[in-house]
């Protein structure tokens, strides 16, 4: 295909359509990011991102997956107050009084701020490939082909102008994120929309931002999961300029308060008092926000057997995760890692092979986040359920049990791996060691047994 102008388009410059555009520019001539929003010179949150004042975490397998897209990405990252360090040596995680177990693994982790990451990511993108950024730009329709089988590009309008146009393009990308359009437009042309797979969480969010200097010993990550028995939950990152951030989540009905005094109230409810006291430490320097998640929605792309030439879809716009367990950046990340993969083996069948592979991807996440979609028994689920409630109670005091349940956390090894006779024995002799319970905020635990986790899906950001 040479001796032509090759174009992608991407709807979207979020991070997946950052990550997607850096995967384009090594297949296409140009690229052009297309979003609503202007696009900001500095690090500051954006409106498109309804969730960016929220915690983000990214997990080890997509600060590979950056890193290796942006090499140096790290370095420039922490020079710009990024906070460095493994996940289990500088994490605490608890799913009761006393944290998974520590140690020192293979999980780099890095704590910054969505909004940094993202300014990162978009500048070093304009920076050094053939990309560039359409901004205040409304995407209004696929634009297809004569005979309907191909997307030609799309049909465009400024927010200053009001006579739509066509920006034209070999591939079109949309990660658009969860409202995506996708589905609407393909129904329009008499394609089926994508069936789609609803989870419910109405989880209610409320974050608030600290600053204080990270000392010797103080962790990156400080979790303390919801359960059904106790429907708080918790989650404080380290980041750039002392920031600590802090994200409580209520479910079933529960929802945490901004106001200062009982936002570190609610604090102190959660299944450890470890966040609310490092909260103590540091000084609240806004008001907060508040972010309402109903539902996990997966639209699968991937069992369409009639789809347009030219055209996938990617990030939230594919899936959108619960956002307690940090997965949706990663998760873009390897999607773009599998997007660079097909399109090397061509552009024939790229839809179709590229879900496929995003479907793969998002297998072990979306476990995570809403549990087995359709165990083959009752019985068989309930005994998955009892083995990682007793390799999660057990992993508080054997950090090997704690590696292998965060580098699945991390999306890099699969939850099958849970369950290698290795770790089985492991669980096995462990969980025959059991402390007495003792209650923690009317929950009851022990130091091999957690009885209050949703065992067959628990995950912890970071």
């Amino acid at each position: 295909m040479t001796g032509r102008d090759r174009h992608a388009v991407v709807i979207g410059a979020s991070i997946a359509g950052v990550l997607a555009a850096r995967v384009l520019a090594e297949h296409y001539d140009r690229v052009t990011l297309v979003d609503r929003d202007e696009m900001p010179s500095r690090p500051v949150f954006r409106g498109g991102v309804p969730q960016g004042r929220h915690v983000h975490g990214l997990l080890s397998s997509g600060l590979r997956v950056v890193e290796r897209m942006f090499p140096g990405a790290t370095d420039d990252l922490v020079a710009r107050g990024a906070q460095l360090g493994d996940a289990q040596a500088d994490g605490r995680y608890h799913f009761g009084p006393r944290p998974l177990a520590t140690g020192n693994g293979d999980l780099p982790a890095l704590g910054v701020s969505r909004p940094l990451l993202e300014w990162y990511l978009r500048r070093r993108l304009l920076r050094d490939f053939p990309v560039t950024v359409q901004a205040r730009t409304s995407v209004l329709d696929l634009a297809f082909s004569a005979d309907e089988r191909r997307i030609v590009g799309l049909i465009v309008t400024d927010c200053d102008e009001e006579s739509p146009h066509l920006l034209p393009a070999e591939l079109v990308v949309d990660a658009s994120g969860r409202t995506s359009r996708t589905p609407e437009w393909l129904e329009r042309r008499g394609y089926d929309a994508p069936p789609e797979e609803v989870r419910r969480a109405d989880k209610h969010y409320a974050t608030r931002t600290f600053r204080g200097a990270r000392r010797p010993g103080d962790p990156i990550v400080l979790t303390a999961p919801a359960s059904p028995a106790l429907p708080r939950g918790g989650v404080m990152l380290a980041q750039e300029d002392d920031i600590w951030t802090v994200s409580l989540m209520g479910r079933d009905g529960e929802r945490p308060p901004l106001e200062l005094e009982e936002f570190r109230a609610w604090a102190r409810s959660l299944v450890t008092p470890a966040l609310a006291e490092q909260m103590e430490r540091v000084v609240p320097i806004d008001g907060g926000a508040r972010f309402r998640f109903p539902a996990n929605r997966r639209r699968r792309y991937e069992h369409l057997t009639r789809f347009p030439r030219g055209l996938v879809v990617t990030g939230d716009a594919l899936c959108a995760f619960d956002p307690v367990y940090a997965q949706g950046m990663s998760v873009a990340a390897l999607e773009a890692e599998a997007l660079d993969r097909c399109l090397a083996e061509g552009v024939l069948g790229l839809a179709r092979r590229f879900h496929a592979a995003a479907a793969t991807t998002i297998e072990t996440p979306w476990t995570i986040a809403v549990g087995p979609a359709n165990a083959s028994s009752r019985k068989r689920d309930r005994l998955l359920q009892q083995y990682l409630a007793r390799l999660i109670g057990t992993a508080a005091h054997d950090p090997v049990l704690a590696r292998a349940f965060l580098r699945v956390n991390h999306l890099v090894d699969r939850p099958q791996d849970l369950v290698r006779p290795s770790l089985a024995l492991r669980v096995w002799r462990g969980s025959r060691s059991r402390v007495p319970e003792r209650a923690v905020n009317g929950v009851r635990h022990s130091g091999s047994r957690v009885d209050a986790v949703e065992a067959s899906h628990a995950g912890t950001p970071m």
